[in-house]
């Protein structure tokens, strides 16, 4: 009786204590960067007609789910929340930087940038990972690492500054996990069910889409438990 005793009381307070745990995102911002939009459509899939603009939205809806789910207070925040057509990359990092400042009176601690591959190749696929400072590497590499699995297909890492990563001095990185240009990847999209914005716009999330979120989610809880704790952004 005593051992049942002792064991209902030590189970109860692994579960207080596992009820009361910190997760690495409370108290993250986390900015995500849908690329493109409008009528910079990024790269196209020619046999669907699917536009990459409408996947790398799809997914960071996705993933702010998944952040919300997560029971953490985490916050998240976009550099476009529908089809718009934005003056220029900066611009996006500058949006981002004063959703932030005036929602959460501080810098994001870092920007993710989710955008889809393009290949004249409608076979080829392949994942890769952009990033721009050495201190962005440890994002990237998380990043990398959690999306190599929806291709099996490694095509490395680029540090050459590409895109939105070399402006406002935040942790950064910006992914290409597939190519939109495989007709199967397009395919996969095309099942998804309708989800429609804010703005109004809709695009499609499935199994494909929420794979990607989840793998990202993932790596962004990995960066974060690795990292020690940061007031956000880089001075």
């Amino acid at each position: 009786m005593k051992n049942e005793l002792f064991a209902a009381v030590f189970l109860a307070l692994l579960l207080a204590l596992g009820a009361g745990a910190i997760s690495p995102l409370d108290g993250k911002i986390i900015a995500l960067d849908a690329g493109h939009g409008g009528a910079e459509t990024g790269a196209p899939n020619v046999a669907t007609g699917v536009l990459e603009k409408d996947v790398n939205l799809a997914v960071v809806y996705a993933l702010k789910k998944k952040v919300e789910d997560s029971g953490t207070d985490a916050k998240v925040v976009f550099t476009r929340t529908g089809d718009e057509t934005l003056d220029s990359r900066k611009s996006r990092v500058d949006y981002a930087i004063e959703q932030c400042q005036t929602l959460y009176g501080r810098k994001c601690d870092i920007l993710v940038s989710v955008h889809h591959n393009g290949n004249v190749d409608p076979a080829h696929d392949g994942t890769m990972v952009i990033y721009n400072e050495r201190q962005d590497k440890p994002l990237a590499t998380a990043l990398h690492d959690a999306l190599l699995p929806l291709t099996n297909k490694d095509e490395g890492y680029d540090n050459g500054g590409y895109g939105i990563t070399v402006y406002g001095h935040l942790v950064s990185a910006l992914t290409e996990a597939y190519y939109i240009s495989n007709d199967w990847e397009a395919q996969q999209y095309l099942l998804g069910t309708p989800f429609v914005t804010p703005s109004g716009y809709t695009v499609l999330i499935g199994d494909r889409v929420n794979q990607e979120a989840q793998a990202e989610f993932d790596a962004i809880s990995a960066y974060f438990t690795n990292q020690p704790p940061k007031k956000g952004g880089r001075k």
